[in-house]
């Protein structure tokens, strides 16, 4: 089974760079500045030279690398792109499969293009010109996933390069270890090991790998000898039903931007898509001032209709702190479903201790005004700022 891979480095990087193409060439650098201890998430070859690494904190790149350039991530953006190839290279062949892995990554089925093709490499090179150039898009082509992924990262910016499968075993041995499909820590552990190529790693034995590395590890250890099934498969076609709002003002505060949303979703659930239906999932993308963005996905237990999905996204946006002023907004939908009943139980069968804390909460508001009890949500576990982790939010059962 013939397969491609199409390949962008720094896939972040490149969308990012979009708004400022004259950045092309310089060293950058991917950083989030609005999290707690920013750290380097990706950076160009530019950068690498001069030993900036991702895991870096940007003060330490930047003293490694005083001209680098930091940029924001851009999910929004990074969306947008991930869609626009996957559904132009749909064109080409049915069988499409983004990674998700490592976004930038897209796995072709070569199989019958023959029909249109002279050959498999008129076909990658009709692929390429899909793509942005400003991407810098390469293609590798091998039998199976994992070889033309090797082959594409082993190819250059516009370039393919093919692996023939009598070959396949010795390019794969030169190949480095940082190619397979494990966790950070684990490529960490094989490096300290001094496994630097994936034909150091097949040496070891499958048993210790397995008991070393898990089934990732075995799993791996049967891409590089090609033992594993490893097919393309597409992503589920799934409706999506999107709604757009250009605000007429920067908004910076989470009352105005719920004002927003609540109108982007009555105006999805008025179209005849979701007319007596409910979804379960809904993704916000916010476009912020200087080219940048903010995206959220949101998915609950239960599919909802439009206003008990206001609700839940009320609920979960309460503590929501704006990393810059909203310029657009934008909902996709998904997870749509058949409106959905419930019975409700019947009154000597429900939970006496929560109908005794309703009453007991009715006589507290009665007394006080608003709910005196309160329950700890985790908001940023992350942070530094002790005061950050946790929040007290009003408990009205």
């Amino acid at each position: 089974m013939s397969v491609a891979c199409l390949h962008i480095p720094h896939f972040g990087l490149r969308v990012s760079m979009q708004a400022q193409p004259e950045l092309d060439g310089h060293p950058l650098i991917l950083s989030d500045p609005h999290h707690g201890h920013p750290v380097v998430l990706d950076a160009t070859p530019e950068a690498r030279k001069k030993g900036v690494r991702a895991g870096h904190s940007v003060r330490e790149a930047t003293a490694l690398c005083p001209e680098a350039i930091v940029l924001a991530p851009n999910p929004s953006a990074e969306n947008e792109q991930i869609r626009a190839i996957s559904l132009a290279l749909d064109d080409v062949s049915p069988l499409v499969e983004p990674s998700f892995a490592t976004p930038g990554d897209w796995y072709i089925d070569l199989t019958g293009l023959g029909r249109h093709y002279s050959s498999v490499k008129e076909a990658g090179q009709h692929m390429l010109r899909l793509v942005n150039p400003s991407l810098r898009p390469r293609m590798g082509i091998a039998r199976g996933k994992f070889a033309a992924q090797v082959a594409a990262h082993q190819s250059v910016a516009g370039g393919i390069a093919t692996i023939p499968p009598a070959r396949t075993a010795r390019i794969l041995a030169g190949a480095p270890v940082d190619l397979l499909p494990l966790s950070t820590d684990a490529l960490h552990q094989l490096h300290l090991m001094g496994i630097e190529t994936l034909g150091q790693y097949i040496t070891i034995p499958r048993a210790k790998i397995a008991a070393r590395f898990g089934p990732p590890g075995r799993f791996a250890w049967d891409l590089v000898r090609g033992d594993a099934d490893d097919p393309v498969i597409p992503p589920p076609r799934t409706m999506v039903i999107s709604e757009y709002l250009e605000l007429p003002a920067p908004v910076t505060t989470c009352d105005v931007l719920m004002i927003a949303i609540t109108q982007l979703v009555h105006r999805a659930f008025r179209s005849l898509d979701l007319r007596y239906r409910q979804a379960r999932e809904i993704t916000i993308h916010a476009g912020l001032e200087h080219d940048r963005s903010w995206r959220r996905s949101l998915v609950f237990r239960e599919p909802y209709g439009p206003e008990r999905l206001i609700k839940a996204i009320t609920l979960r946006l309460q503590h929501l702190e704006l990393p810059g002023p909203v310029e657009t907004l934008a909902i996709d939908i998904q997870g749509i479903v058949q409106t959905t009943a419930h019975q409700a139980m019947l009154p000597a069968l429900r939970p006496r201790q929560m109908a005794s804390l309703a009453n007991a909460v009715a006589m507290l508001k009665q007394r006080y005004g608003p709910s005196p009890l309160f329950r700890i949500v985790e908001v940023e576990p992350w942070s530094r700022i002790p005061e950050r982790r946790h929040a007290l939010v009003s408990f009205d059962p």
